[in-house]
């Protein structure tokens, strides 16, 4: 727990009050923390971002038969040594895997094939949905990823982010490192004069991260949202440094708000952008909406590449249900409105910073929004932000990468109605060790600077 130690007296006091607020600072960076040389040198658990590559989609026969995943089956889907994950070496992967056309009310589950099925989630949706869901599942048997569909049929689409080392096999050793931010809404194109942007427009985007950690900043996670799209489509979020891919971050239907957690590779300025609208050396990228649709960015953390010392590697799991209201595991009973409920995660150790989760709210009572924050950092107080914008009646799913630090407790609090809710756990972010000199109980960050906006 050692960001807890270290920033709790220096930074996170600040560190809510920045939300919404463009252009406000917290303190300054300290001097530059660096690792240990001796923790780099193993890249276990480190993250290494691909450009966002297509492996399956049933409706073409990419990666899997040309037909809709049917009632009780799955697809074993090969994953290691295409879109730039390498044939050896990774133990885990983030995905995008869409939803479209099912005939049923169902879900999916991403699980490492040639295990059991376990008794979770990655995906629920209801019939004739169109949907996405960000999903890091443990590499199994072969490099593969086991598909399971419960109900019907429906076509799959599986987009890959990004891998993490399974061990200290890796040939290339650059692996990144995770680190959080109190969770804060950077981007809201509601609040933007030109309105709501037109279908086909390309956002672009910067933060701030100072002058000592911009270089090292290489990925941006995030929960991006599409508010009330026009007509079905799509947004899709990369750094801007390459074409378009013809990967989708977030799929969304006519009407829907529709969140996603991403995580987007970033690329940085130059000072040669038109109207040199962003500072030099921030951390840019951009996302690109298929159909009308206000968006949405929330900021929750960040990958560097291996150069903070506040950065954590991730161990990955077999999908775990740690919450289900309905059978009072974690939670007891259904959450009213306007309430905070808090949970444990089991298992938790001091070294653990954040429990990467699929989080499902099941058929609350009225529209409403959850938001996941950490339970124990009073600094943080609940954040204007949402992991989930369920409607009435509706069961959806979204990734939640949840500070849980420094006693393994989060909290979750539903804004409407009263709804179930089931969490399964398929990882955690933990702290290397590090020498004692590098654990300075002055030494602080900020949270990232909204620095600009382009529209095109």
């Amino acid at each position: 727990m050692r960001k807890f130690r270290t920033l709790l007296g220096a930074t996170l006091a600040g560190a809510c009050a920045l939300a919404v607020v463009p252009g406000t600072a917290l303190a300054a960076p300290a001097a530059a923390p660096q690792q240990a040389t001796a923790d780099l040198t193993d890249t276990t658990g480190a993250y290494y971002e691909v450009s966002p590559a297509r492996l399956m989609d049933t409706r073409e026969g990419l990666g899997a038969p040309k037909a809709k995943i049917g009632p009780l089956a799955k697809v074993d889907l090969q994953v290691a040594g295409r879109g730039g994950v390498p044939a050896v070496g990774a133990g885990a992967v983030v995905l995008n895997v869409t939803i479209t056309g099912p005939t049923m009310d169902s879900f999916v589950t991403a699980y490492p094939a040639g295990e059991t099925r376990p008794d979770a989630s990655s995906v629920n949706f209801a019939k004739g949905w169109l949907g996405s869901n960000n999903v890091t599942v443990k590499l199994g048997a072969g490099g593969k990823v086991s598909v399971y569909n419960r109900n019907g049929y429906t076509d799959v689409v599986v987009d890959v982010v990004g891998y993490y080392a399974k061990d200290n096999s890796m040939t290339n050793r650059n692996g990144g490192q995770y680190e959080w931010y109190a969770p804060e809404r950077a981007f809201d194109t509601r609040e933007d004069p030109e309105g709501k942007p037109p279908a086909g427009t390309t956002l672009e985007y910067a933060l701030d991260f100072g002058p000592d950690r911009n270089p090292h900043m290489r990925t941006l996670v995030t929960n991006l949202t599409a508010v009330a799209p026009a007509s079905a489509g799509f947004l899709t979020a990369w750094s801007g440094a390459t074409a378009k891919p013809t990967a989708s971050t977030v799929n969304y239907g006519a009407g829907r708000n529709v969140p996603n957690t991403a995580f987007i590779q970033t690329t940085p300025c130059t000072g040669a952008e038109p109207f040199q609208w962003c500072t030099v050396g921030s951390r840019k990228f951009k996302i690109f909406t298929s159909a009308s649709a206000h968006v949405l960015v929330d900021v929750v953390g960040a990958v560097d590449d291996g150069f903070s010392e506040w950065g954590m590697r991730f161990a990955p799991m077999s999908p775990t249900r740690i919450v289900d209201t309905r059978t009072n595991l974690g939670i007891a009973g259904a959450i009213p409105a306007n309430a905070t409920r808090r949970a444990v995660v089991p298992g938790y150790t001091p070294e653990t910073g954040v429990a990467v989760m699929n989080v499902t709210a099941v058929k609350p009572t009225n529209n409403t929004v959850i938001t996941v924050w950490p339970a124990d950092i009073p600094e943080i107080p609940k954040p204007d932000t949402s992991n989930l914008n369920p409607y009435a009646n509706q069961v959806v799913s979204n990734a939640v990468l949840s500070i849980v630090e420094p006693n393994g407790a989060y909290k979750v609090h539903n804004l409407s109605g009263s709804t179930h809710l089931v969490a399964d756990m398929v990882g955690t972010f933990y702290y290397l060790p590090a020498p004692a000199a590098t654990l300075s109980g002055d030494a602080g960050k900020s949270q990232p600077q909204f620095v600009g906006a382009s529209h095109r």
